[in-house]
C-alpha cells in the first residue's frame, strides 16, 4: 500500500508539472496568437460591406470574415462544406432543401468606445427566412437577386417587383417565397426545378445571413464600427479610408481556438503596380484578394527571383472558347466542326497568346466541383492527318467550305491575336480562308445574340464552383448564354439527369458524358483556356487557396 502511495504521489507530482508546461507553453502560443497580423490588399474602398449588396471579389472575401454562410465551399474544388448549417437534406424529388443549423452562433457587436465584444444572440431560423427575403425584395437591389431568382419558388415575383410597391403587397410577396421556418433552428427551400448543386449556390450566394432588428434600426449605417453585428471568425474593428480596413478576432466565435491569426489588415491598393510596391516594400503579405498580377506586372515578378518564388498560379473559374454557328453552313454540318476541332494546336495558341491559363480540353475547369477527373478522356486532340482526313470525307459527301469565312471577336488585342493564331492553324492544315472582324464588347454582344459569325470567341464565367453552372445553365437549350444556336435532347436529358442526382460519383460521370458530347460527338465549341489567375504570398504565412476567387478561408491562415 505504501508502495502505491509513492507512485502515486510520483504520478501526481509529474502530472503537476506537466500540467505547468501545458499552461506555459498555451500562454506562449496565447500570446504569439494575439501579435499576429498579417496585410491583404483589398483594392479600391469598398463601396459597401453588405454581404448581400457585395458582388465583386474582395469585397466578398471581406464579408466571408465577418459573416458567416449557410454552408462553406470547399477551397479545393467548391464542394460544400458545413458553415452556419451543420447539415442538410433533401427531399426524393430534389425540389425541398432542409438546413438545419448550428446552435451556437452569437451575433455580437464591437464596442469600439470600449474596446469591448458584446454578444447580443444566437444566430436562429429567423434570421435566414429574412435575410433570404431581404436579398430579394427589389429595394435591397441586389446584384445578384435576379441570376438566382429562378430557383426558388416565387423569387421571379419579388426580385422583379416594382420597388414602389406597397410595402405590405411586398411583404406578401416575401411571405410566399420558397423559404420557411421550420424550427428554431431549421430552414426548409422549395425549389422550382431540382438543382443538385443548390448547398454550392448557398455558399457562394443565398446563404449570407444579417440580422434584422439592426438593419430595421439602423438603416444604411447598420455596417458602421460600433453599430454592426457579426457573426464570423473577424469583427471591424478600425477602418480609414481609401487606406484600410482592420479586423480583429471575434473572441466569441463558435471556433474562436483555432483561428490563428489575431489581426487581419485589408489594405486599400487600387492597381496591381501599386500593390506589387507594397509587397516589396513589406507593406504585404499577400496580394490577394485584389486581382490577377498580369501583363507587365507579372513580367516584373518573374524576373525577379525573390517575388517569383512567393508566386502561386491558381485556377481561376472561367473558359475561353471557339464557338460555331450551328445554325447556318458551313458549320450546321458536324464534320466540318470536327475537322476545325481536329486542326486546332491549341498548346500553341494559348502559349503564344495568353499570359495566364491552362490549354482547355473540355469546357469545365477541371477543379470545379463535379467536373470531370482531369485524367479524363475528353476532348479532340489536335492531329493535322486526321483533320485532313476528315475534311476529304466531308467534301466526299457533298459539304464544302465558302471561298471565305469570317471570325468574330470583341475588339480585345488578347483575343484579336488568339483568333489570329487560330487561323494560321486552319490555313495550314485545311487551306481555309477566314479572316477576323472585330467589334466593340456591346456591338459584338449584339451580334452573338441576333446572328453569330460563322466562327467567334466568347468566354463564360461561372458565378458557382460547380458543373451544374458551367454546363446545365451555359449550355441547355434556351440558355441565354449558348450563342451557338446549337441544341442537343441527349445533352439536355444529361444535363437535367445531374440535376436530380445528389451522388458526387455518379453526377461527375453525368457530366463527363454531357462534356464528350458538347465538345466531341457534336464539336458545337472548341475548348480554348481554362483561366488562371497570378498572386504573391510570403513564405511565413501558411494560407489556403480557393477555388472560387474571394473565397479563401481567412480563419485557416496561420504564420510561422
Amino acid at each position: 500500500m505504501a508502495y502505491n502511495q509513492r507512485v502515486c504521489s510520483h504520478v501526481k507530482s509529474a502530472l503537476l508539472l506537466c500540467l505547468v508546461c501545458i499552461f506555459l507553453v498555451t500562454c506562449r502560443q496565447n500570446t504569439a496568437a494575439q501579435d499576429t497580423e498579417i496585410a491583404l490588399n483589398l483594392g479600391a474602398e469598398p463601396a459597401t460591406i453588405d454581404p448581400l449588396l457585395a458582388t465583386d471579389p474582395p469585397t466578398i472575401q471581406l464579408d466571408q470574415a465577418l459573416f458567416m454562410n449557410l454552408t462553406l465551399l470547399d477551397e479545393s474544388d467548391g464542394a460544400p462544406q458545413p458553415g452556419l448549417a451543420r447539415e442538410w437534406l433533401v427531399s426524393p424529388d430534389g425540389l425541398i432543401w432542409e438546413f438545419r443549423l448550428r446552435e451556437d452562433v452569437p451575433w455580437v457587436r464591437y464596442d469600439a468606445e470600449n474596446d469591448e465584444v458584446e454578444k447580443i444572440r444566437n444566430v436562429n431560423a429567423d434570421d435566414v427566412v429574412y435575410s433570404v427575403q431581404r436579398l430579394f425584395d427589389p429595394r435591397t437591389a441586389s446584384g445578384y437577386a435576379a441570376r438566382f431568382a429562378p430557383l426558388i419558388r416565387n423569387a421571379d415575383r419579388l426580385v422583379r417587383a416594382d420597388p414602389r410597391t406597397s410595402p405590405d403587397d411586398l411583404q406578401r410577396f416575401a411571405d410566399e417565397l420558397g423559404v420557411r421556418k421550420t424550427g428554431e433552428y431549421s430552414v426548409q427551400f422549395e425549389l422550382n426545378a431540382p438543382t443538385s448543386a443548390f448547398p454550392t449556390i448557398v455558399g457562394a450566394w443565398l446563404g449570407r445571413v444579417v440580422p434584422r432588428e439592426n438593419i430595421e434600426e439602423n438603416g444604411v449605417n447598420w455596417t458602421d464600427i460600433g453599430t454592426m453585428w457579426t457573426n464570423g471568425p473577424y469583427m471591424l474593428v478600425d477602418r480609414e479610408p481609401f487606406r484600410f480596413l482592420l479586423l480583429r478576432k471575434n473572441p466569441l466565435y463558435y471556433d474562436a481556438d483555432n483561428v490563428q491569426i489575431e489581426r487581419l489588415r485589408f489594405r486599400l491598393l487600387p492597381d496591381v503596380a501599386s500593390a506589387l510596391d507594397a509587397y516589396l516594400r513589406g507593406e504585404l503579405d499577400t496580394t490577394d484578394p485584389y486581382d490577377s498580377i498580369e501583363g507587365a506586372n507579372l513580367d516584373r515578378v518573374q524576373a525577379d527571383l525573390a517575388l517569383k518564388r512567393d508566386l502561386k498560379l491558381l485556377p481561376g473559374l472561367c473558359t475561353q472558347y471557339i464557338g460555331f454557328n450551328t445554325s447556318k453552313p458551313p458549320f450546321d454540318a458536324v464534320e466540318l466542326r470536327q475537322a476545325f476541332a481536329q486542326a486546332l494546336n491549341r498548346d500553341d495558341v494559348v502559349t503564344q497568346t495568353f499570359d495566364l491559363g491552362e490549354p482547355a480540353r473540355w469546357f469545365t475547369p477541371p477543379q470545379v466541383n463535379a467536373a470531370p477527373d482531369p485524367n479524363a478522356d475528353i476532348g479532340v486532340d489536335f492531329n493535322a492527318p486526321l483533320a485532313k482526313s476528315t475534311l476529304d470525307q466531308a467534301r466526299a459527301a457533298g459539304l464544302r467550305l465558302p471561298a471565305a469565312l469570317t471570325f468574330g471577336t470583341n475588339t480585345n488585342p488578347v483575343f484579336i491575336d488568339a483568333a489570329v493564331a487560330a487561323i494560321q492553324n486552319w490555313r495550314a492544315t485545311l487551306a481555309a480562308s477566314i479572316t477576323v472582324e472585330d467589334a466593340p464588347w456591346e456591338s459584338y454582344l449584339e451580334q452573338l445574340n441576333q446572328d453569330p459569325p460563322p466562327l467567334f470567341r466568347m468566354g463564360y464565367c461561372a458565378t458557382y464552383p460547380d458543373a451544374h453552372n458551367f454546363l446545365y445553365d451555359a449550355w441547355h437549350s434556351g440558355s441565354p448564354y449558348n450563342f451557338t444556336k446549337w441544341s442537343s435532347p441527349e445533352f439536355d436529358a444529361l444535363v437535367a439527369e445531374a440535376a436530380r442526382e445528389t451522388d458526387a460519383l455518379k453526377r461527375r460521370q453525368l457530366y463527363a458524358r454531357a462534356e464528350k458530347i458538347l465538345v466531341e460527338q457534336d464539336a458545337a465549341i472548341i475548348p480554348l483556356v481554362w483561366s488562371q489567375r497570378a498572386s504573391l504570398t510570403r513564405s511565413r504565412v501558411q494560407r489556403t487557396y480557393a477555388t472560387m476567387e474571394g473565397y479563401d478561408r481567412l480563419e485557416r491562415w496561420s504564420v510561422k
